[in-house]
């Protein structure tokens, strides 16, 4: 056997090649990842089904900024692979806060209003993460309401329960959870 050909991972069987390959990192469906997400948990499967054609899949490079502190923000992002910097900025200057990794979500109530971000976040690595705006969520309401009212009426519900979350212990706001 010539040197090469050690090298090489040959499996024997190509059907298992993804389960033992070490390029076969194996991320959830966009479905049941979207079904864990609080504003859109207890929807129907042809539900998630639907809303896996609205949202938006995006890869980060390291280092590549997410959010800017500051910025607009019009929706919201699930990470789906990797893990993501929440940076403090201050006068006296940036530090890592918090990592986030899946299935956080960053900017969580921004489909609600325009709130400028809160702080910056930028991808510790390379990672994929499933955008859902604004947009989105109003052409689904404008092709099924119900849909987008159950949208919105969960998303009122986690906003409550993140409000009293955050009552109950100011220490831990829910920025440092990707608020």
């Amino acid at each position: 056997m010539t040197p090469s050909a050690r090298s090489r991972h040959v499996s024997p069987d190509p059907e298992w090649e993804n389960y033992f390959s070490p390029e076969a990192e194996r991320a959830e469906s966009l479905e049941a990842l979207l079904g864990r997400v609080p504003a859109f948990a207890g929807l129907e499967p042809e539900e998630l089904a639907t809303l896996v054609r609205q949202v938006h899949v995006r890869t980060f490079a390291h280092g590549e900024v997410v959010l800017r502190q500051g910025a607009p923000r019009s929706g919201f992002y699930v990470i789906r692979r990797g893990s993501v910097h929440l940076i403090g900025e201050d006068p006296g200057g940036v530090e890592i806060t918090d990592t986030l990794v899946p299935p956080a979500i960053i900017g969580r109530f921004a489909l609600l209003d325009e709130s400028p971000a809160p702080a910056t976040f930028i991808a510790a690595e390379r990672s994929e993460l499933v955008g859902f705006f604004r947009p989105d969520l109003m052409e689904i309401a404008a092709t099924d309401p119900g849909l987008g009212c159950r949208i919105l009426l969960r998303l009122g519900e986690a906003m409550t329960a993140a409000l009293n979350r955050d009552c109950a212990s100011p220490s831990r706001s829910s920025i440092s959870r990707g608020g």
